[in-house]
């Protein structure tokens, strides 16, 4: 559980206090971390578009919110995170696990992951690939820049990232 620690360690310092998610196993020991962490706020949703709703409605209590989902998530949300995130300036950190890239057993999550990387461009979310724990020390500064241009953001762990991770 050291990369998930890591990863919401490095959340939490930078200010996120909201956090919601749709179930993954990539992202199942950062779940299991914030349900038994009562500094902040955290609940499962059971869709992405739902997600980026309730972020949006934190972010207006001066909250700062994370949504936890798959790759395949963001397809489900493009119309929330451009019609509402962007256009209301919403600072929302995406915390995405890049299913498909190697080391995915199913098969099915290798399309969406040869698109994620062009689909985030396309929406202008700048994007923090993490492969590696070096990578994981951006996260404070990718979530200060959502906070600075009034965006999201999305940070992809991937599964070398995750591969440790029991």
């Amino acid at each position: 559980m050291k990369i998930s620690r890591k990863i919401i360690t490095n959340l939490k310092k930078s200010g996120v206090n909201f956090y919601l998610s749709v179930p993954c196993k990539l992202l199942a020991n950062m779940i299991k971390i914030l349900e038994k962490d009562k500094s902040v706020y955290y609940s499962s949703v059971p869709r992405e578009e739902e997600g980026i709703g309730i972020c949006a409605g934190a972010s207006l209590a001066n909250k700062l919110p994370c949504i936890m989902m798959q790759n395949t998530g963001i397809g489900n949300s493009v119309n929330a995170i451009v019609s509402l995130l962007k256009l209301y300036s919403f600072p929302v950190i995406l915390l995405i696990s890049y299913r498909g890239t190697p080391g995915e057993s199913v098969s099915a999550q290798r399309g969406m992951a040869k698109i994620t990387k062009k689909l985030l461009n396309a929406l202008h979310v700048p994007t923090l690939h993490c492969s590696n724990e070096k990578h994981l020390d951006k996260i404070i500064s990718y979530t200060e820049h959502a906070k600075i241009i009034e965006s999201p953001v999305a940070i992809l762990c991937d599964f070398e990232l995750m591969k440790g991770e029991k």
